[in-house]
C-alpha cells in the first residue's frame, strides 16, 4: 500500500514536471491586430499589414513596443495571378507606413522587405490577403 502511494506521488510529480515544460511558448508582447488587419512575426518584431479597399499601411512593434518608421524604408512585393507589383511605403507617423491609391485584390501575396536605414538591418514577412 506504501508503495503505491509512492508510487501514485512521483507518476503526479512527474506529470506535474511534464506539463510545466510543455506549455504553449509566447511571443514577447501582443500578436492581436490593433488596425484591423494581418499580423505577422518576423523575429522579434511584429508587422500588422492593413489592407483597405484604397489603401495599405503597414505599422511595427518590437516586445509590444512602437517602432517609429521614420529612419526605416518599407517596400511591398504584390503577387496576383503570376503578377508582381512592387511598391514604397512612405512613413506616416508613429509606427505607421502607407500608400494610399493602392488596391491590393484578395488572393495576392504580399511580402514586405523593411530596412532599418542606419543599421542596414532588414526585416521581411510575407501575408496571404484574403
Amino acid at each position: 500500500m506504501k508503495n503505491r502511494l509512492k508510487t501514485r506521488a512521483a507518476l503526479l510529480a512527474l506529470a506535474a514536471a511534464a506539463l510545466a515544460f510543455t506549455a504553449p511558448a509566447h511571443a514577447h508582447g501582443s500578436t492581436k491586430p490593433e488596425h484591423g488587419g494581418i499580423v505577422q512575426m518576423s523575429g522579434e518584431t511584429l508587422l500588422e499589414l492593413s489592407v483597405k479597399p484604397d489603401s495599405v499601411a503597414l505599422y511595427l512593434k518590437d516586445d509590444d513596443e512602437d517602432v517609429p518608421s521614420a529612419g526605416m524604408s518599407a517596400r511591398l512585393t504584390i503577387t496576383y495571378k503570376g503578377a508582381k507589383t512592387e511598391l514604397n511605403l512612405e512613413p506616416a507617423g508613429g509606427n505607421k507606413f502607407e500608400a494610399k491609391g493602392v488596391r491590393i485584390a484578395a488572393g495576392s501575396k504580399v511580402g514586405v522587405m523593411l530596412v532599418n536605414k542606419a543599421t542596414q538591418a532588414k526585416v521581411s514577412a510575407l501575408f496571404s490577403i484574403d
